[in-house]
Order: C-alpha cells, then structure tokens, then sequence
C-alpha cells in the first residue's frame, strides 16, 4: 500500500519485506518515470540515443567502464535474499514503466551515482598537473591540494547529554550537484509481518530500494559524509594491436587484452541517428577509460568494486532491520564504495562515528587485501565534514578536505548546546550556518596591507568590519567575492600555471580540472606561501582591492548566488524543456561555509551544495527537507514545495515519526 503525507512523501506499507520493496519501485516510478528513464539510460550508456551528441561523452565513458557488466555481475553474486529484494523493486517500478527495467538495472543506477563520485577524476588531473610542469609538479599539488572536486557534505551526532529529549541526534547534509529532479527520494518503508517487522523512513537515490546512507529505523539513526578516501587506482597502459588483436604491456611482457566493439546511437533528428563505435578493452589491471591502443593518456581503472563484483547491495536488507548502532555497523561491514564516515547513535545512549567501505592495501603495483583497522571514534559530540577527524585518516588517504567546516560547525553545535539544551530544528538550522571561515586568511592578510589608494583603504577597512556572513541580502559578501576572484586571478595566469588548466581528457571531466576552482578552495595555504607559482600574495590582493574599489558596490550576495536545480537535458549540455525549470532561488552560503552552496566561477550560479538536510530525532521529532520536492513531475503540486524552505536553511518535520 502507498500513502503520502502533505508533502508527497511516500509512506510504503507492506505485509513482507518483498511486499515493501514491490511497492516502493511501484511509488518511485509514479513519481519520477522520466528520472528513472534517464538513469537507466545512463547506467546502459544509451543517452545519446535520446539527446544527441551532448550526452555522447557520457555514453562512451558509461560504455567503457562496462557499468552494466558490473551490474550483473554484482546481481549475480548477491546473496539470494538481497536479489529477491532487488526483484521486488524492478517488478513494482515495471508495474508503471513503458520501458521495463532489469533485474540488475538498480545495481546500475547505483553505480552511475558514484562513477565520478570518486577520486579517479582527481588522479587523471594530478597526472595532467605531473605531465605539464615536471619537476615543478609535486610542489604545485601540494599548494593546490583538496579533496578532488569539491565536496562540502557534513554531518553531526549529538549524545542525549547534549539534547533537549536526552535521547541523541544525528543529522546532516550530503552535498553534490542540484538535480532536477533530486537525486535522494524521501521515503518510509513499513513492514507489518510479526517476524521481520521495521519502520523505517530515510533518502534512498532514486531506482535503488531500501534506504541507503540515511535512515531512522525507530530506535537507530544513521547518515554519512564522504570519507574521501584512496580507495581507487588509475593504472598508465600501453596498448599495441598485434594480429587482430590488442596487448597491453605489462611486469611480464605483453598480454591479451579483452577487447569487443559496441555501437552508440547517436541521435541526429527526429527519427534519426549516426551509430558510434566505442572499443571496450579491460587490461588485468582493470577497464580502459582513456586512450587506446597507440595512443598517450591511457589510463584503466581499479575499483574496489570492480575487483570484488560487489555495489554493497547486501547491506540494504539489514539496514531496514537495524535496531541498535551494532546492527547498523554490522550491516556497513558489507559496505563497498564509495568509503563513507557513518555517524550512527540509538536509544541506548551509543554515539559513533567510524569509517565504512573498502580500501585497498598497496604494495608492488598491486593490491594486497584491505585495510581492516579503519577509523572509529565515540564521544558526546561527532561532526564530520570530509575532513581528516583523526591521525588514523593517514590509513585510508591523503588527501582530505580542509579542516574549516568541521571546526566551524562543531563550534556553532557546542556555542547551542552551552546556551540551551539541543533541538532537532536548531540542530537543522546550524547544517545552513552561512559564516564564510576560510576567508578569515585572506582577510587577516589585507589588514596587513599598507599604501593602498583611499578607495582600497576604505574597501578593506569595510570587509574587516563585515560579519563575514555570506547571506543573501549582503553586499559585503558580494564585495568580499569579487575581490577573492581577483586573486584567484592572479595565480590563475601565473606563468608557472601556464597550461594546467584545461582538460585533455574531455569535457566531461571539465569540473575536476577548473584551476581557479581549485586556487579558491586552495587560496588559505596559497596565501600562506611565500610567492607561490611566483605571484606575491600582498600584491596581489592589494591589486584586487585596487580593482574592485573603483567599481560601483556591487548587488547583495543573493542576487547573483542563486540555486539552478539541473534538468538531465541541462546536465547533458541541452536547455531544460519548456515548463521543466524549477524556481532560482537565492541562497546563502560559499565555498568554505558549512552550508556548502558553490557557485560557478566562485560568483555566480550555484549548481552544487546540499541535496537534502536531514535531523534524525531518536526522540521523535524528525525533520529533513530536499531541494525542490518529492515529485519529479513538474506539473504536481509537490514538484518543488519544499524548495523554498531548502533554500532559506530550514527543514520540514517528518511525518508520523
């Protein structure tokens, strides 16, 4: 049975957990038909069949990193409860679907959501930055060092020592691009059988069953942020075609390469198209995703997932089930990709934090098995913000996200806790803290500036008196903006950078090769530095104050900082269709915020900050909200009502909880 609440929120009922599955495939297609259409043809590398040759990138991509090979093969090998459960779903969502899915076609879509969700698109940038400066490139990655294409996810658990109920909280935010419709589906599954009974609601990517990375099961709460680990390989192949063939060069010699050739309908018209041939070749090390046979830039890929044929679909059955953070860690012990830091608490009391998934041990070239004593900690107050929380994060990567959004959201959390005991909606109000921290480096640094003309003076006095709040209605956000852009811009046409920022690789990868996206996450340590890439910090931010003090004041923050929810049509370079555009809000919020919302270019519009707020209340009072609304279909009531209370930081109380 499906119900929905004021908001459109499905609320699945079902008299056996086969039951509960059927019916939320058969819920998720009547709400999102043309979603799951998109993400089916994504997963198979068929895009281009629908919209051209912008997705074609994409479907070549799809094609050689065979995402429909690993799905079967993770189908396969799941054990057989879990595909029942995975059958149940396909056959409730084909119940609404012209176009049926397989049975392994979740798995698929699963796998899209974290394709470039990962760190390989970083290793091919890292690679092009060795390739173009030589010996100067160890230096420059170490200046410009991230977590790979920004992140901005958060999350926090609170002991009931902290709490107004006495019971804990868990809550947070992922972040990624703002799609429309959302990635994350608001869901609550009921089961009513006496012997395997839960009551679970929670965001699950829309075709996958279950609740994944964010559930509230009645006596346990769990969410995660990305744990930005080293948890996949890029391998340098040199392929030759021998005899009808093709080998790649490997410790031994030359070796055979698996090789077949698909075609991808390209559409030219309306009942047109071209086929474009795509070489799929798999070396022992792992799939092509670059180059070729002869050709430089060949890279495959080694995933753990491709090496154990395993999307972590066995965790999703004793998810629903949990009833205590032990089974909710156990069930994250059959965890795969991406590596994630779980934050889970129950009624007991138990508050923990530990990191799940696979990450490989190294040794030779090869990998040897996986690190077994991975990250974990407890205490009254948790917050992880893709950051290194701990010395033990040395086991697992190298390469985290600054430490700004954790400090600043543990010291929001800790400040409400010390003033009054923590509820659910305050704990939801400090994930949309909008105080910009990073920038505190380059504003310590303009106070340090002397001989500037009266304009500048007058400029930088003005930003270090500001709030430094990136709130919609502000100017000094605005102003604050435009003169870090002008930094930016200094190191950006550097000399010393001179080629690193374009992608050899394609535009696909385009957002992983943005330099000046990665000097504005990377601008603390650059201004730290002394002349880094040869540009002298004081200068130059004495040269952007310069600039934009005899520029008229510029519109508040919010006019320009505005959320573009993304069509598939616009994310595959087509404009949205007429009707489908969702509402531009303003929003709060920057780059280093803990409210995350990135804009393009650093000023502009946003298309990447949080996909959902979540506040899971182990006492009751649940609230959470996604951008837009529970419907993918544009003409419903429900397409975009929650929009504005997402945009402004505020939550929506979860029903029946």
């Amino acid at each position: 049975m499906i119900t929905r609440d004021a908001w459109g929120i499905p609320h699945v009922t079902g008299g056996s957990v086969l039951e509960v599955a059927h019916e939320q495939g058969r819920a998720t297609a009547q709400d999102r038909a043309w979603q799951l259409e998109v993400e089916r043809r994504r997963s198979e590398g068929t895009c281009a069949e629908v919209f051209g040759t912008t997705a074609l990138e994409w479907d070549l991509l799809a094609r050689r990193v065979q995402l429909v090979d690993l799905a079967r093969r993770a189908y396969d090998a799941l054990e057989p409860a879990s595909r029942a459960f995975v059958d149940a779903y396909v056959d409730g969502a084909n119940d609404v679907l012209d176009r049926p899915w397989r049975p392994w076609t979740p798995l698929g879509v699963f796998a899209v959501q974290h394709l470039l969700f990962s760190r390989f698109p970083s290793k091919l940038w890292q690679h092009h930055v060795a390739s173009v400066l030589g010996d100067r490139a160890a230096e420059a990655l170490e200046l410009l060092r991230t977590e790979g294409l920004p992140g901005g996810s958060n999350a926090v658990a609170a002991d009931g020592a902290l709490t107004a109920s006495g019971l804990p909280i868990v809550a947070g935010d992922p972040h990624r691009v703002i799609e429309a419709p959302g990635c994350y589906a608001q869901v609550r599954l009921t089961c009513t059988d006496p012997d395997d009974a839960f009551d679970v609601a929670g965001l699950t990517f829309a075709g996958v069953p279950g609740v994944q990375h964010f559930g509230h099961a009645g006596d346990v709460a769990w969410g995660v942020t990305n744990a930005v680990a080293d948890d996949e390989d890029i391998c340098a192949e040199e392929l030759q075609r021998h005899r009808g063939a093709v080998v790649a060069r490997g410790r031994g010699g030359w070796e055979p390469v698996v090789r077949r050739v698909e075609l991808v309908r390209v559409r030219t018209g309306d009942d047109t198209w071209d086929a474009q041939p795509v070489e799929v070749l798999v070396t022992s090390r792992g799939p092509v995703v670059t180059g070729g046979p002869g050709q430089p830039d060949t890279f495959s890929l080694r995933t753990p997932a491709g090496v154990l044929d395993d999307l972590g679909f066995d965790a999703l059955l004793p998810l629903l089930r949990s009833r205590s953070a032990a089974d909710v860690t156990t069930a994250f012990d059959r965890w795969v990709s991406p590596v994630d830091n779980l934050l889970v608490a129950d009624t007991s009391g138990h508050v923990e934090h530990r990191v799940v998934g696979r990450v490989p041990l190294r040794a030779d070239g090869g990998w040897t098995g996986w690190v077994e004593d991975q990250p974990r900690r407890t205490g009254p107050l948790l917050v992880s913000a893709n950051d290194r929380a701990t010395a033990g994060f040395s086991r697992i990567g190298d390469d985290f996200a600054a430490p700004h959004r954790a400090h600043r959201l543990a010291e929001v959390v800790a400040d409400l806790a010390a003033s009054a005991p923590l509820t659910p909606e305050a704990l939801g109000a400090a994930l949309a803290d909008d105080r910009q921290v990073a920038g505190e480096a380059l504003l310590s640094l303009a106070a340090r500036l002397a001989d500037l003309s009266p304009a500048a003076t007058a400029l930088r006095d003005r930003l270090l008196a500001w709030d430094r709040r990136m709130a919609t209605d502000s100017v000094e956000a605005a102003l604050f903006a435009s003169v870090r852009a002008g930094v930016v811009e200094a190191f950006a046409t550097a000399p010393a950078l001179a080629g690193v920022d374009s992608s050899p690789f394609g535009e696909l990868y385009a957002p992983w090769f943005d330099l000046r996206g990665r000097l504005r996450i990377a601008l603390p340590a650059l201004l730290a530095a002394e002349k880094p890439f040869g540009v002298d910090p004081l200068q130059a931010l004495a040269a952007a104050l310069e600039e934009v003090a005899v520029q008229p004041d510029p519109a508040p923050w919010g006019d320009a900082h505005v959320v573009v929810p993304l069509t598939p049509e616009q994310q595959l370079g087509l404009p949205a269709p007429d009707g489908h555009a969702p509402p531009w809000p303003a929003v709060a919020g920057d780059d280093d915020c803990v409210l995350a919302t990135r804009a393009l270019g650093g000023t502009g519009a946003c298309v990447h900050g949080p996909v959902a707020r979540w506040v899971w209340d182990l006492a009751g009072d649940s609230r959470w909200v996604v951008p837009l609304g529970a419907s993918g279909d544009p003409a419903s009531p429900h397409h975009h009502d929650q929009q504005a209370a997402w945009a402004a930081g505020r939550t929506i109380p979860l029903e029946d909880r």
